[in-house]
């Protein structure tokens, strides 16, 4: 059957017909001919949407079955048992992720899925039995997805990723001088942490709950860090215990200037540790873009993912010069959101570069913030 709203319109053509085909000069065709060419037409064109449609919901169930694919696979490898699978997919609500896989690749993503389970659980003022059982589970998750320690390659994204023994410093409102200056941490769980201080040499530090302090410290050969605190209790002991948070403001410590930039790049896999488990095949030349440059690495955008440690070939353009097979290894990738796609965003160190090929990066780079200062 015709669609109401179509056969109305087929009528309306076919009444004015007569008079359009006087207007134009086509005398030798009924007004009947032109709506059956019309009708043919309008057919063609919902045949061609239909395809389409069929097409995209074909290739967005492939997409779908894939990506559960490479998270059951992922779930297996990692060794979760099935509540700690329930419990991950429950997490993966709090950012709508299409695709699961990514919890895993992502320490950002998984951190912040994190965040917002605790401060849900916080939220309800769940017993201290059932928050003993929700940590445990979150424990148990992080561990075993390898989330319990960063790299020194990999900035901290969370104060979860805080390791036991960092020493540093607290301050209250005044931040010209620390109330403590020498705190570590002792412990830590997913819904907070605790920082000691020795009472003997330092004052006590007498702050109540709900007071925010402030948690000063350096990382060796990434940056110094400073984290604002929730107080949940104190004593005179000198053990503070604060709740986590994701707001960490960092001061990087770089050795060489960096600057943003939307080129074209062309890598190719050299070596992984496990060529079966990569999305990439090796010897693979894949495009992508460059987002930032400094003499020592990059960030570059592409849809497929390569693997932390991974040894890659990079060929790329400069306006200065022309670089081809630069060896550089994979410290850490992110995920970047797009438009319409979502992008992981590699971060490499380069490998073995030769000091003239390395000032000729530095020199473009300089020349570039030169250029972006001008404008501002």
């Amino acid at each position: 059957m015709l669609n109401p709203l179509l056969f109305i319109i087929l009528i309306a053509i076919n009444a004015n017909a007569e008079s359009i085909l006087q207007k134009i000069g086509w005398r030798g065709a009924t007004g009947s001919v032109i709506m059956i060419l019309i009708a043919i037409f309008l057919c063609i064109a919902l045949l061609l949407i239909f395809y389409y449609i069929v097409q995209h919901v074909t290739q967005k169930r492939a997409r779908r079955h894939h990506s559960e694919y490479l998270f059951k696979e992922a779930c297996d490898r990692l060794g979760f048992s099935p509540a700690e699978v329930e419990k991950i997919r429950y997490l993966l609500q709090h950012e709508n992720l299409v695709e699961p896989q990514v919890i895993f690749q992502s320490a950002s993503m998984y951190e912040r899925c994190i965040d917002k389970e605790v401060k849900g659980l916080l939220g309800r003022r769940i017993s201290e039995d059932q928050m003993a059982r929700e940590n445990d589970i979150l424990s148990s998750i992080r561990k075993k997805a390898g989330f319990h320690h960063l790299a020194l390659e990999h900035p901290l994204v969370s104060t979860r990723n805080i390791t036991i023994g960092r020493k540093g410093s607290l301050y209250g409102r005044n931040l010209k001088k620390p109330l403590i200056q020498n705190a570590h941490v002792v412990d830590s769980n997913e819904f907070t942490f605790l920082l000691q201080y020795n009472v003997d040499k330092e004052d006590v530090c007498y702050v109540a709950p709900g007071d925010k302090i402030k948690f000063a410290f350096s990382r060796q050969n990434d940056s110094v860090y400073g984290v604002s605190l929730q107080v949940v209790s104190a004593d005179g002991s000198g053990t503070i215990e604060v709740y986590h948070t994701l707001n960490l403001r960092r001061n990087q410590l770089r050795q060489y200037v960096r600057v943003e930039i939307s080129l074209p790049l062309k890598f190719r896999l050299l070596t992984t540790d496990n060529v079966d488990k990569s999305e990439v095949r090796r010897g693979e030349l894949v495009d992508s873009k460059m987002s930032d440059i400094s003499g020592g690495g990059m960030c570059f955008l592409c849809e497929r993912t390569l693997r932390v440690g991974d040894l890659i070939s990079l060929n790329f353009n400069l306006p200065n010069a022309k670089f081809v097979g630069i060896s550089s290894k994979v410290l850490r990738i992110s995920l970047q959101e797009g438009k319409t796609k979502t992008f992981f965003k590699h971060h490499v160190q380069f490998k073995g570069l030769e000091p003239r090929r390395r000032d000729v990066i530095v020199k473009y780079v300089f020349e570039k913030q030169r250029q972006i200062n001008q404008w501002r």
